[in-house]
């Protein structure tokens, strides 16, 4: 059955639309930009190790992805070799907000029996949507050097630069399109003049490369699956996992999952996000800049959420809850690009939506600084007109 798909998708993507590498869709635009819709979604996929006869990276995304309404969605392809990206398509999921649907549905008139009802009209989009979306996917096929996926021994991958295909593709991620959730089909073994596979210290390594390609990805969550798809030498894809868990983090970006098979969160609801700016006072009367990024679940959990202390990265998981004008955020720190902190440490805030203060710190008491006291520090902060972080 699924060759069948393959193959029509093939028929289907015109000569035209592989051409310039971007498929006709726009009349999804209208669904785009909805009020309330904070995220985008890019899929990238490494052309390097897929192939015609393997229909299993294909369905782990068809399967396991879903999209909120109106949501900005690209598909990516990494050209062989990488250190370049082809666009295949740029669309958004057609599905509305409930208040955009309930607002949709009252300016409904007599003339929708001629030209079809919202719900009508979005059905037959929801169909286009996954034709034009399984021709996306199809896309590295056309010039793709596997009949079946290729295996690799220890010294003899090919050449790879994915650190430059990102570092170049880094815009696509600017927060005016939504906070960014990125999916990479990708063994990612990056082999180039920046990384010797043979003989390489992650952590010291993506410091290095992180100088000689710095890039801002606007605290995306990045989830990698393809890991051990072509190749078993399970000590090197631990040090590449380490590398790009630092460089990431580094480039101001979330290493959520990193596996064989696409593990994605299930809730996949509308959140709402904030920043906040605001300062951190160091034990000695010292001030440090601080912002935070809040994304919330309408249960209150934290998601695609961050606190950034001058140029360092610190993505957070807790909860946000509020009764009234009384709010209280519990977090705890997921990973670090400052010394100061590290994985578990916890942010207490509590206060307004407008403006939050309390600590951020070592979890238990019994952790203290050079001078005997609790590793703690008082940080404050007050909401951003705009999301801005």
């Amino acid at each position: 059955m699924f060759k069948k798909i393959i193959s029509l998708s093939l028929i289907l993507f015109s000569a035209s639309a592989a051409a310039d590498g971007l498929l006709r869709t726009t009349n999804l635009k209208k669904y785009c930009a909805q009020d309330g819709v904070h995220r985008q979604t890019i899929i990238y996929l490494d052309q390097g190790i897929i192939a015609r006869k393997d229909p299993n990276w294909y369905k782990d995304i068809l399967n396991k992805t879903k999209f909120l309404p109106g949501e900005r969605i690209q598909v990516v392809t990494i050209k062989s070799g990488g250190s370049t990206v082809e666009q295949a398509w740029d669309s958004c999921y057609p599905s509305y907000t409930k208040e955009k649907y309930q607002q949709l549905k009252k300016e409904e008139g007599f003339g929708s029996m001629f030209t079809g009802g919202v719900d009508e009209n979005m059905k037959n989009d929801v169909k286009s949507f996954t034709k034009w979306f399984k021709q996306a996917l199809a896309h590295p096929l056309q010039d793709t050097k596997h009949e079946t996926p290729p295996s690799y021994a220890s010294g003899n991958f090919p050449d790879k630069k994915l650190v430059e295909a990102l570092y170049y593709d880094a815009k696509r991620m600017d927060l005016e399109n939504g906070i960014s959730r990125v999916i990479i089909f990708s063994d990612m073994m990056e082999k180039s003049d920046l990384l010797d596979q043979q003989k390489f210290e992650p952590a010291k390594r993506a410091e290095a490369v992180a100088k000689r390609f710095p890039m801002f990805l606007n605290h995306a969550s990045i989830y990698v699956y393809g890991i051990n798809y072509t190749n078993q030498d399970t000590a090197l894809n631990e040090k590449m996992q380490r590398f790009w868990e630092q460089y990431l983090l580094t480039s101001g970006a979330h290493l959520e999952q990193y596996g064989t098979q696409l593990v994605l969160p299930r809730d996949n609801k509308v959140f709402d996000a904030h920043s906040y700016s605001g300062k951190l006072t160091q034990s000695d009367g010292k001030k440090l800049a601080t912002s935070m990024r809040l994304a919330y679940s309408d249960k209150g959990e934290l998601v695609h959420s961050w606190v950034t202390i001058s140029d360092h990265y610190l993505p957070i998981s807790g909860t946000l809850n509020c009764s009234g004008q009384n709010c209280t955020v519990l977090a705890s720190i997921e990973a670090s690009t400052f010394d100061g902190f590290e994985k578990k440490d916890v942010l207490k805030l509590s206060g307004s939506m407008k403006a939050l203060s309390g600590s951020i710190g070592a979890r238990d008491d019994s952790v203290i600084d050079e001078q005997g006291k609790i590793y703690r520090f008082d940080v404050e902060y007050a909401k951003d007109k705009n999301l801005s972080l």
